[in-house]
């Protein structure tokens, strides 16, 4: 499969999936996971646009979009716990309340900031930084994705205010964060080996 004929199945895939998460979502009367549908659309679009200049590989891209289907079903799938994003994975932690390890939310979490780290990564070097300074790019693109991950939490903090939601109160925030961390430092290191290698 050329470039060209992955994108256009990765914009087919990802569109396809937005469609019928956001018509499940309409119908069902979410605007928690409306909105979030929304934002899925302004992420994807602005990432589109910046491929223009980024030439992101096509494997990152669908890692991205990938994201965006375990956000979908995270919001649709029923499960013991609620829905998905509210599923007890296994207790490695539980300190009672929001105060559980694992959750299926916290492996989205580090999985899609595990991702941005490495699109900033690959950003900083395709755009600023081409060649040495290897402690200084990795901390930029970890810096990077925490603060995407930071503006993410934001908005949620605004949804919370506005309709009806699952948004977890402080340990939630925390965990998120520190899942957020954990899936950017674990991914970048992988990323740089496999480079090195």
């Amino acid at each position: 499969m050329t470039n060209n004929q992955s994108f256009t199945a990765l914009k087919i895939f990802t569109g396809l999936y937005l469609l019928l998460g956001g018509a499940f979502f309409v119908q069902n009367l979410d605007f928690e996971f409306i909105a979030y549908v929304v934002v899925l659309l302004g992420i994807f679009s602005g990432v589109l646009w910046l491929q223009k200049s980024a030439h992101f590989p096509s494997w990152l891209l669908w890692l991205l979009s990938f994201w965006g289907l375990m956000h979908i079903l995270g919001g649709s799938i029923p499960t013991t716990d609620g829905v998905l994003f509210a599923y007890r994975i296994y207790p490695l932690l539980d300190l009672g309340g929001e105060f559980y390890i694992l959750k299926y939310d916290q492996v989205v979490h580090a999985y899609l900031y595990g991702v941005v780290a490495v699109m900033s990564y690959h950003l900083i070097r395709h755009k600023l930084l081409s060649q040495g300074q290897n402690t200084l790019v990795f901390l930029l693109a970890i810096m990077t994705s925490l603060g995407v991950s930071g503006l993410n939490e934001i908005m949620e903090f605004f949804i919370s205010l506005t309709v009806q939601n699952g948004v977890g109160g402080y340990h939630n925030t925390m965990l998120d964060m520190c899942f957020n961390l954990a899936g950017a430092l674990l991914a970048t290191w992988t990323y740089v080996k496999l480079k090195r290698n």
